[in-house]
């Protein structure tokens, strides 16, 4: 089931992002926490409230993995972005780092969407 738990946007040079992901970590949260920059998408996937994988994606061509999510959390420090957050099973989530590991797919956001509505259709 993936579930688009809220939207937000907070302010640059703030520490909210890391406070969002500490916070999700005693919920044993799973899932992306997608957030959107002017240049880039930042995807930080969570697994039983922890940071397992990041991933960065430039014009939805250029892939950058992002160990622990570290680049993401410092872009947020200087460029306002909006988060929006995935609670997804562990399956859906492993699909997805799965896939990126293996290659971006062609239209990323097209097949990001079409991942969260199959999972949305079959809840």
């Amino acid at each position: 089931m993936v579930f688009l738990a809220r939207m937000l946007r907070l302010d640059p040079g703030s520490k909210e992002l890391e406070s969002l992901i500490r916070d999700l970590e005693p919920a044993k949260i799973t899932g992306v926490l997608k957030v959107t920059f002017d240049a880039c998408s930042g995807f930080i996937a969570l697994e039983e409230g922890s940071v397992v994988e990041g991933y960065e994606i430039y014009r939805d061509e250029l892939l950058v993995r992002d160990r622990q999510a570290r680049n993401i959390v410092e872009r947020y420090r200087e460029e306002q972005g909006k988060i929006d957050i995935y609670l997804v099973n562990s399956h859906v989530l492993q699909t997805f780092l799965s896939t990126l590991e293996d290659d971006l797919p062609r239209d990323f956001k097209n097949w990001f969407q079409s991942l969260c509505n199959s999972c949305n259709n079959t809840s």
